[in-house]
């Protein structure tokens, strides 16, 4: 008892009871060797050696120790066979493994242990043995083990076997790959890829030529926040400039007043857009096409005609509403005597109800239909009400008199009493928004005439609602409207003849000069040439044909929608040459009249619309130039964009990157793989340092576009346009970058495995998402310069070699020995220690 109490205080017992076969010592040294091993395994491949060790390892200890070493030390390799010859005094060993961890456990081997034994177990379920430091031999105690034995090796030789290319034949750890033979090593029964596969040199190739890619794409979104950054600045003047050039237009006039709910009257969105793109190809003076828009034509027609119809109808229910406040006021009159005999308002409002319910233009107008409607109930609420007290048997009040009469239903009487009613308010119209004046005899109202006050009083706020409706500017809208009716007129007229050009074009019979003349007393510009002739400035012929000249081509300029970028210095140019010429007779004019008539040329509406587009585009030239400063945007606490310098730097890094790039490419020189995969793991770290500088400074949720605004877009406006497309090139190029990461993540997954060759068919799913995506990536939605497009397409291009992966011969049987030979000339020994000598 007394020994087995000693035993159970002993560590090493302790150990043994747990079933550990190292002591403390021990594991504390193959943790500290694994630790450093950590920094450099998984950067390293995993190869076959072959390793030959001598010293005192001569007994089945040293067997058990290499395996327990090795499984505790090992982090990606491990021992696949050990050989020791009975009548030699050396252990062989076939490892796959890292080099760094085969060279660990080599010079721990080197270090002297003792292997305790025991032939029968001490406790139950106890381990049989132990290693223990020679150090840890004086804590053994009581414990007395049934033999022991001192291993360690004086001196190990390490082959390594040949992995990599001979020519067109794979070399795997010594053997020359065959289909059956890789599809072995690869798990698979025969590789059904036509002897295609990927290599780790293939594979880093196109790993280097997608990161390449990726940061191609990065610098795209990054130059896209900047025109973003810069668009925005410049949205007010954009804005500005297309409104103005707006108001050159042809049919400018209608769409003021149609295009808006500035007088409602006159808002008719149909009739807009049906002009607006019949206003595209007379502004380009494309007449060759208008038979195409015959429907918008014939659409345009129709929508002409139901705004002249809807002004008809809307001057029939002013005067309704006239002759309806003149019964109602009959009525609130009749309330305060305290009569309630309303037969004849009753048959008077019923007549007028059933002609406002037959105004269907009104009814159904979208500005209107609500309020008309709301007008519509609260007049049945009155007729309904009035009918009840008309009833025989409801209690009057007392001063009530005799029912009178319903008025006679001859043909014709409403009619007359119509034309009684529009004689009284023509000539001074009604206002029915005075509200029916109290009386001081209603101060002891019965119920009944209470609710038909309140009644009364509704309908006529509703009347006066519709009927006395405003414009934007507070102006009556109906009086307003009226104002307007020449325009459309003179704009049916246009409709009636492009309709009637139309027909003569489908027949053939047709020219340009119709065409023209339609529309040349609506072309601002040939308006402004008039002008121009009218104050002196265009007197010679070659005056006139220069301004004619330049006005043409400034209309093409700004009419060519949406505005393009590149049409801004053409644009000043050209309004430049009108200033110098207009200027310049100026000049040259002595007399004071005809520079007073010049002069109030600068104040015409035309021309001052042309310079407020000159001054709004000078200014969106302004903000660009400004944010192609040096230091712009550097101090900004919240980040948005990186300043144009900063963006050029990052491209000069590629730009240099990519020159190194070409003189690297593994598929044309296959033979020097080695050599290449050296340089592609040192063009990876340059890739590397490139993508931190570009990733310095990043953004905060609130700054990064995540969806497209979900606002109606105008595909002639640039202002809108243009936003939607940067918008919606930074949304694809944002998730086309975290596609790419993560192949290029799947590709580390890849290299990580260490294995010199991959299977095409364990490989080909990736790859297959990677040639998806990058074939789907469009250019021209990049807007990218020409420089990184041809950088984008030969990175792509190198990727797509691939495709099918890597081409490998298979060796013939009367080749194996020759190509044995020349393997085994390959494999590199290393020899650690002091051989002893023989």
């Amino acid at each position: 008892m007394k020994t087995q109490a000693l035993l159970e205080k002993n560590p090493l017992y302790e150990l043994l009871k747990k079933k550990y076969h190292t002591s403390e010592g021990v594991r504390l040294q193959i943790v500290k060797r694994k630790e450093e091993l950590q920094k450099r395994v998984p950067k390293e491949s995993l190869k076959s050696f072959t390793v030959n060790m001598s010293g005192s390892v001569t007994n089945c200890s040293f067997e058990k120790t290499l395996k327990i070493v090795s499984k505790n030390l090992f982090i990606k390799g491990r021992i696949t066979a050990i050989f020791a010859p009975d009548d030699h005094e050396i252990v062989e060993a076939d490892i796959t493994a890292t080099l760094s961890e085969v060279e660990t456990l080599i010079q721990y081997l080197m270090i002297p242990h003792v292997v305790l034994h025991f032939k029968k177990e001490l406790l139950k379920g106890a381990s049989n043995l132990l290693i223990i430091d020679e150090s840890e031999q004086n804590q053994l105690g009581d414990i007395i083990p049934d033999h022991s034995h001192r291993n360690f090796i004086t001196y190990a030789e390490l082959h390594e076997k040949y992995t990599g290319r001979m020519g067109n034949y794979l070399i795997l750890n010594g053997l020359p790959l065959t289909a059956e033979k890789l599809g072995s090593e690869l798990r698979f029964n025969k590789i059904q890829t036509k002897n295609k596969v990927f290599t780790t040199t293939g594979l880093k190739e196109i790993y280097v030529n997608l990161y390449f890619i990726f940061l191609l794409l990065k610098l795209d979104l990054e130059q896209h926040y900047l025109k973003l950054r810069t668009f925005n600045s410049q949205t007010k003047d954009l804005s500005t400039v297309e409104e103005k050039i707006d108001d050159l237009g042809f049919f400018s006039d209608v769409f003021n007043n149609i295009a808006t709910t500035d007088n409602p009257l006159l808002f008719n969105e149909k009739l807009f857009i049906d002009l607006m793109r019949i206003e595209h190809i007379i502004e380009n003076n494309n007449w060759k096409s208008i038979p195409a828009y015959a429907g918008y034509v014939s659409s345009a027609s129709g929508g002409l005609n139901a705004q002249f119809k809807f002004m008809e109808d809307f001057a029939l229910f002013v005067t309704y509403a006239n002759c309806v406040s003149t019964f109602i006021t009959k009525i609130v009159q009749k309330i305060g005597k305290h009569k309630s005999d309303f037969r004849n308002e009753l048959h008077n409002l019923t007549a007028n109800y059933n002609e406002l319910k037959k105004l269907s233009t009104v009814l159904n107008h979208p500005i209107l239909r609500t309020d008309y409607q709301e007008m519509l109930n609260a007049f049945s609420k009155l007729l309904a009400y009035l009918d009840f007290s008309t009833l025989d048997g409801v209690p009057h009040t007392a001063t009530a008199g005799k029912a009178t009469e319903m008025l006679p239903k001859v043909p014709g009487a409403f009619i007359t009493l119509f034309k009684k009613c529009v004689k009284s308010v023509l000539p001074v119209r009604i206002d029915i928004s005075a509200k029916p004046a109290s009386h001081p005899e209603l101060t002891a109202k019965t119920e009944q005439e209470e609710s038909l006050q309140k009644l009364t009083m509704k309908l006529s706020e509703n009347l006066e609602k519709i009927s006395k409706l405003k414009t934007k500017n507070g102006e009556d809208a109906y009086l307003d409207a009226r104002r307007h009716v020449p325009l459309l007129t003179e704009l049916s007229d246009v409709i009636d003849q492009l309709a009637e050009l139309i027909r003569h074009v489908e027949s053939n019979k047709a020219s340009e000069e119709p065409f023209k003349k339609i529309f040349s007393q609506h072309n601002k510009f040939e308006i402004f040439y008039h002008i121009l002739q009218d104050v002196g400035v265009l007197e010679t012929e070659p005056e006139k044909k220069a301004a004619r000249l330049t006005l043409a081509e400034l209309q093409t300029l700004l009419f060519t929608k949406p505005l393009k970028e590149s049409a801004y210095q053409g644009i000043l140019d050209k309004i430049h040459a009108l200033e110098t010429m207009i200027q310049n007779k100026k000049e040259s004019k002595k007399d004071a009249a005809t520079q007073g008539i010049i002069t109030k040329l600068f104040q015409t509406p035309i021309f001052n619309t042309i310079m407020d587009i000159k001054a709004g585009i000078k200014n969106i030239l302004e903000i660009q130039a400004e944010h192609q400063k040096v230091d712009a945007f550097r101090n900004e606490p919240v980040f948005f964009s990186y300043n144009a310098k900063e963006l050029d730097s990052f491209l000069a890094e590629i730009v240099t990157f990519y020159e190194k790039l070409g003189s690297n490419c593994y598929y044309k020189d296959v033979k020097n793989f080695e050599m290449i995969e050296v340089s592609l793991d040192r063009l990876t770290e340059e890739l590397q340092g490139i993508n931190s500088h570009i990733s310095l400074r990043t953004r905060n949720k609130d700054t990064i576009i995540t969806k497209e605004p979900d606002a109606h877009i105008d595909y002639l406006r640039a202002s809108h346009l243009t936003r939607k497309n940067l918008e919606k090139s930074i949304i694809f190029l944002q998730n086309q970058i975290a596609q790419i990461e993560g192949f290029m993540h799947g590709i580390e997954g890849n290299l990580c495995q260490h294995s010199f060759v991959y299977s095409g068919v364990a490989a080909s799913v990736l790859f297959d998402q990677i040639t998806y995506t990058l074939s789907n990536i469009d250019i021209r939605l990049l807007d990218m310069t020409d420089t990184a497009e041809r950088m984008f397409r030969e990175g792509v291009d190198t990727i797509f070699h691939y495709q099918v992966g890597e081409a490998f011969a298979e060796p013939k049987s009367e080749e194996m020995e020759g190509l044995a030979e020349e393997i085994e000339k390959r494999t590199v020994i290393r020899k650690y220690g002091i051989p002893e000598p023989a």
